[in-house]
């Protein structure tokens, strides 16, 4: 019956989609010059002579060609403009989509008239630029800023608020020309106002720094956020606030001020129901703009992540999550020459997770199934701040100094039941960390002439961790790994610290042989530092545990000098380069030091081939040499879990790494075709592996070299097509790795194959319903040995969005997922249904909207998961069905 409500469904979507079909008719054209030559980007619009509004828009492409959807029955002003060329209008009543429309433009000698119609185009490019009038793809129900891009030809917003533009990521995000929380794409779409946006420009290649613009290779990618200008002068934004049953509570605030030389954005927010501004992942994430110099000329060093082993709370795997922020952000610029900007954040959070698993080990003995109860609770708390102050005296000179502090307090408890055959215990462990960081950077760049550049940029990093690990177990934990002395109950304390401290500095230079060709010369060191600490006791013991203790002090040198040529020839751009790096790194543990060094060049190439003014292939090559960290060269154990423990490996040696990347753009304004795609492939020769010791379910992890390659492939395609008043989009991504490692001394391939496939419809409907069909598919398999699992979801997925009378708005989604384990076939469904009715009058500031999440009440949902040692499916809990009245203030 199900399935037949379904196909009933999409039945009806696909007759409104055809009946909508019929209410349109295509307008095709060729736009040339007097010689008869075609002229790409010129800007078309179809004015309706009754409202004297734009009924559609185009750009011619590289033909010359346009096509604009119309409605039929109504009378038409055509008008065709381009810079340099006088402007063409015809009046149109009727015409034959299959006879195009020739417009011939002549040339013109005044420039000012153009440039103002240019400016009220819907879409207009201009060199690198694109920039998008928004009103002419809103509705004007649009909320924040997410929902603004997402009715934006060639853009994609995820739920986590990441933006990718024609297939590639969004690296910043800019609102009239300043940095907005240093670029940080989420709490831009999250939070700024839809009815704040007047423009949305995407900025290719985007440097700030004037003297090495278009000299580098790194494709930047930025948004600029455009304000209207009754937004500018002002304070803007919006107050939320709702309560509902079960003691649920939401309240958010967002205000924003923008003037010429003075921008201030206030964000803050509490609630218990689930929405998340800043999460953990996001504190981690954030590095204040401060990427490692050295990872530009192919080092690494693989130092462990701070967030390891704390669960992330999301909405799709916590049954709770209460969260609290307060953000402030400066842009002041008291004079042409100089800007100061910074930013403060601040979040708590306290999320419950609740999750059963069953583990299937990759050990060699029969017995590999444990069956594991969890219940975690994650506390938090987080701050970050950034300042920095820029100096531009003159377009050939920018200085920049930065400073970036974070630190945070952090705290995890779980409660675990583990059932491994007859063999039964319940875990209680805490675990708490506080880390900090602290960087600076000081930048400098300096242009004499039209020929030379120079620069200088400087690093300096110091972070400190401190793990601590508070485990009680019902039986005897570690059997058969550690001796631990008898006891009722049993409890260990583990205790590290981790002091990390990086300078590092880059000095390049320039020359610019002619406009298509430049060579640049680097010379670098990075001097990294750590210091490691651990010790291990048992309360109610005196026993010592020597085994656990770690006094390390690693030191790291990379001393280099780089190479490179860009140089453009017709339709391509061509950059190879090469560095030759001498390493030096010491290991001192209890009073004994170990030294090595290495000698390597790592060469790269960029390589881009325009193909048309809007296709392009994009090839990357480059060689990284991947480095050790002093945890992974500790000889001391250290207990990671209830069990299993970790011994390093004084003998490592560096990873080399070879990446070959792929990507390909087609962007084509005239037939509503998009198409992006990428690989990715990477040979790791020498890679760092984890090898593991069974016994029973306890596992001794070490760290090695592995002598066969290890391979990893991955891609995505990504096809988009408008027509009419639909869009059609589908997708692709696969990822596929290849791991050599050890499992009980015996050398084992693990292997993964991921493949996504999503397909979505969209159309609007009588100007008020907006309706999203869309099904997904995932299969994940998971091989090593005789181990070989497949896990599949089904997700079929309807989202509505209906002006019922004016004012009154319903907005649904309904989500189906099957997910089924084929090795076990067992097979698990769940759906959601979330929905609201908002109501805000005519031109009221007041929004009145009663929310429910989660309709059907589902209580769990599954995932799946592979590690070095084990296949994992896990049943989620999720959070029940809660409903919120909110009232919404705009300011």
């Amino acid at each position: 019956m199900l399935l037949i409500k379904r196909i009933s469904l999409l039945a009806c979507f696909c007759l409104l989609a055809g009946a909508s079909l019929g209410q349109t008719k295509p307008l095709t054209g060729l736009v040339l010059d007097s010689l008869n030559r075609p002229i790409a980007y010129a800007n078309v619009v179809a004015i309706n002579q009754s409202t004297q509004k734009i009924a559609g828009f185009g750009i011619s492409n590289e033909e010359g060609r346009f096509k604009v959807t119309l409605a039929t029955g109504s009378t038409y002003l055509l008008r065709v403009s381009f810079v340099g060329y006088q402007q063409f209008e015809k009046p149109l009543s009727d015409w034959d989509s299959d006879t195009p429309q020739l417009v011939i433009l002549k040339q013109s000698d005044t420039q000012l008239g153009l440039v103002e119609v240019v400016s009220e185009m819907p879409v207009t490019m201009k060199g690198d630029t694109l920039t998008y009038k928004t009103d002419a793809f809103t509705t004007g129900t649009e909320r924040k800023l997410e929902d603004v891009l997402e009715k934006l030809p060639g853009f994609q917003v995820d739920e986590n608020g990441a933006v990718k533009v024609q297939g590639k990521n969004v690296d910043k995000v800019l609102v009239d020309g300043k940095p907005f929380f240093d670029g940080d794409t989420k709490l831009a779409t999250k939070n700024l106002p839809a009815n704040a946006v007047d423009r949305v420009q995407v900025l290719k290649n985007f440097n700030e720094i004037s003297p090495i613009r278009g000299m580098d290779t790194n494709e930047t990618l930025a948004l600029n956020i455009q304000l209207k200008d009754g937004k500018k002068n002002m304070v803007f934004g919006d107050l939320t606030g709702g309560i509902g049953p079960q003691n649920r509570y939401l309240a958010h605030v967002n205000t924003f001020y923008y003037a010429p030389k003075l921008n201030l954005n206030l964000i803050g927010g509490t609630n218990n129901v689930g929405e998340q501004p800043f999460t953990l992942q996001d504190y981690f994430r954030f590095s204040g703009g401060m990427g490692g110099l050295s990872a530009r000329s192919g080092s690494r060093v693989q130092i462990n992540g701070e967030d390891l082993g704390i669960p992330m709370a999301t909405r799709s795997n916590a049954n709770s999550l209460e969260t609290n922020l307060a953000a402030f952000n400066l842009n002041y610029s008291p004079s042409s020459k100089w800007r100061h900007t910074g930013f403060v954040i601040g979040s708590t959070a306290n999320n419950g997770l609740g999750s059963s698993s069953l583990r299937t080990y990759l050990n060699t003995g029969q017995n590999n199934k444990e069956e594991l109860l969890s219940s975690s609770d994650v506390e938090n708390k987080s701050g970050l701040a950034k300042y920095a102050i820029t100096y531009t005296p003159k377009e050939e000179t920018y200085v920049k100094y930065s400073f970036f502090g974070k630190l945070s307090e952090i705290q995890n408890g779980n409660l675990l039941n583990s059932s491994f055959g007859d063999f039964t215990q319940n875990i209680n462990t805490l675990s708490s960390r506080n880390p900090y960081a602290l960087q600076q950077k000081l930048e400098w760049y300096h242009a004499p002439n039209e020929d030379q550049v120079f620069s200088m940029e400087m690093n300096w990093e110091r972070k400190f961790s401190d793990p601590f690990l508070d485990l009680t177990s019902s039986v005897k934990p570690l059997v058969g790994l550690y001796s631990i002395p008898n006891a009722e109950t049993y409890r260990l304390l583990q205790n590290q610290e981790l002091h990390t401290g990086t300078l590092e500095g880059v000095f390049n230079y320039y020359y610019i042989l002619n406009p298509t060709n430049h060579l640049n010369w680097s010379v670098g060191v990075q001097q990294l530092n750590q210091d490691f600490v651990s010790g291990l006791s048992q309360v109610g013991s005196s026993q010592r545990f020597d085994a656990f203790g770690n006094d390390n002090e690693f030191d790291f040198q990379d001393i280099y000098l780089g190479m490179s040529w860009k140089t453009k020839w017709k339709d391509w751009i061509l950059s190879p380069s090469a560095n030759l790096h001498r390493y030096q790194w010491s290991d001192t543990q209890f009073g004994e030091k170990l030294e090595q060094d290495r000698i390597l060049v790592l060469p790269a190439m960029y390589a881009k081939w325009n193909l048309t003014s809007n296709r392009s292939l994009t090839y990357r090559w480059g060689t990284e040499a991947n480095f050790m960290d002093s945890q992974k060269l500790a000889q001391g154990l250290l207990l990671q879990d209830y069990n299993a423990l970790f011994r390093g490996n004084r003998a490592l040696d560096n990873g080399l790494f070879n990446t070959h990347t792929l990507s390909y753009t087609h962007f084509d304004m005239f037939s509503g075709l998009m198409v992006f795609g990428n690989a990715n492939y990477q040979r790791k020769r020498n890679d760092l592996v984890t090898t593991t010791d069974f016994i029973g379910i306890n596992r001794l992890f070490s760290v090695l070299n592995v002598e066969p390659v290890n391979k990893t492939l991955n891609g995505n395609l990504r096809v988009d097509k408008s027509f009419n008043k639909m869009k059609f989009e589908v997708g692709g991504n696969w990822n596929a790795f290849q791991t050599n490692l050890f499992l009980d001394d015996q050398l084992t391939q693990n292997e993964q194959f991921s493949q996504t496939y999503d397909t979505k419809l969209t159309s609007t409907f009588f100007k008020v319903l907006e309706a999203k069909i869309g099904y997904s598919f995932t299969a994940n398999q998971y091989v090593s040995g005789r181990i070989d699992n497949t896990f599949t979801t089904h997700s079929p997925k309807l989202e509505v969005d209906l002006d019922l009378v004016k004012g009154v708005k319903l907005v649904a989604d309904y989500t189906y997922s099957a997910y089924l384990n084929q090795a076990m076939d067992t097979r698990s469904d769940f759906d959601f249904l979330n929905a609201y009715l908002s109501y805000q009058g005519a031109k009221s500031p007041w929004e009145l909207k009663l929310s429910v999440w989660n309709i059907a009440d589902t209580r769990a949902i599954r995932r799946d998961s592979f590690s070095e040692s084990l296949v994992s499916t896990f049943s989620y809990l999720v959070q029940p069905r809660y409903a919120l009245l909110t009232f919404k203030y705009d300011l």
